[in-house]
């Protein structure tokens, strides 16, 4: 293995699990504003989904 090779390696792995942090907190966001253990309605999943496509995964999408 190269230097370039565990270099791009090593900020791939970086970069994904940025990307799973991010979806962590956005699933758990809704939880933090005083939900607490209530069941969610449906509608969330809706909305949780409708968010997801909204938000800007990469940094070089526009």
């Amino acid at each position: 293995m190269t230097a370039w090779t565990l270099f791009l390696t090593i900020v791939g792995v970086a970069f994904l699990t940025a990307q799973l942090f991010r979806l962590i907190d956005l699933i758990e966001r809704p939880s933090r504003r005083g939900v607490g253990n209530a069941v969610l309605p449906p509608a969330w999943n809706v909305r949780l989904w409708n968010r997801l496509e909204q938000t800007q995964w990469t940094s070089w999408k526009s």
